[in-house]
């Protein structure tokens, strides 16, 4: 059984034109399949239609469910995921409901069921200008920081023992999550199609807090950079500082005043990135703690039909 997991808020006008082309491929696939959209507590209709909604295709299922409070996108896709496992699915394709994650690549997400990570690359998208421009400074500077390239969103299929690890890990940027597991991976080029009603829910600020969340899963990453930071600057400061001790006290020359701020300046940036370095440190250790702790039963914050 495989299940296909996709969040949904406020998609009431769109919801049944998405479950309609997800059942058009499926059917035509040899597996069996269970849909599992997650309705983020939406303040529509959205979740009355997933309720009355029935695929007529011999080989899938559907089990629709609710949060009983709106978690986000992520925490969507993370409790689908947990309740794909309890429903002892074998893997999980996951996608977004808006449409502009296509289903026609899931055929070739299932041509590579061997690995245990397969991601649906990003082709052609029908971005405008500025979101595609922003989108590029994001991957840049996610590539400085962490050394990877990511070029891939959410839309991918993953086999139960990287469920297993979501289950016990958790997430808050499943495409960074994804890209630091070490595990067989495969890769499928699909174009993004345009979504169903043509509008982003997104917008840049929530594209910003989503390239900062995927920082985040690289947080030990983002502390070494600062470390190395410190580092280079510390010799820099202990050169400039040597310097300014050889002329006042053997040279006997003046010293000149720009010398004397550049060492203070120095000193500030050592102290600000070792500082933000410790902070960081407390910091993933209280998510590690937090992700040690017994798991939540999530069945407490969810519904089905």
């Amino acid at each position: 059984m495989i299940a296909v997991v996709a969040p949904c808020f406020n998609e009431q006008l769109t919801i049944t034109t998405f479950l309609e082309r997800l059942e058009s491929v499926l059917s035509q696939q040899n597996e069996e399949f269970i849909v599992v959209i997650v309705d983020d507590c939406s303040q529509d209709n959205s979740f009355e239609l997933l309720s009355n909604y029935k695929f007529k295709a011999a080989n899938v299922s559907y089990s629709p469910i609710r949060l009983t409070f709106n978690m986000g996108h992520q925490g969507a896709i993370y409790n689908g995921l947990l309740h794909a496992h309890d429903l002892n699915c074998t893997s999980s394709i996951i996608m977004d409901s808006d449409g502009e994650d296509d289903p026609g690549a899931i055929p070739l997400l299932l041509a590579q069921k061997d690995k245990e990570i397969v991601v649906v690359g990003r082709g052609k998208r029908s971005e405008g200008f500025v979101f595609r421009f922003s989108y590029i400074i994001y991957k840049l500077i996610f590539k400085l920081i962490t050394n990877q390239t990511i070029k891939f969103g959410n839309y991918c299929l993953i086999q139960r023992n990287i469920m297993e690890r979501i289950k016990h890990t958790s997430f808050i940027h499943l495409p960074a999550y994804l890209l630091k597991q070490k595990a067989s991976k495969g890769e499928v080029i699909y174009n993004r199609s345009k979504r169903i009603d043509g509008k982003s829910k997104l917008g840049y600020k929530g594209l910003l807090m989503h390239a900062f969340k995927s920082m985040i899963e690289f947080g030990e990453d983002l502390l070494m950079l600062f470390l190395k930071m410190f580092a280079f600057i510390m010799v820099i400061f202990v050169v400039v500082l040597g310097n300014i001790i050889y002329q006042k006290f053997v040279a006997h020359t003046a010293i000149l005043g720009w010398f004397s701020t550049l060492a203070l300046g120095l000193l500030t940036l050592a102290t600000l990135c070792i500082g933000f370095f410790i902070i960081g440190l407390l910091l993933l250790n209280l998510i590690h703690q937090q992700n040690n702790k017994s798991l939540v039963n999530y069945k407490e914050f969810i519904r089905n039909k």
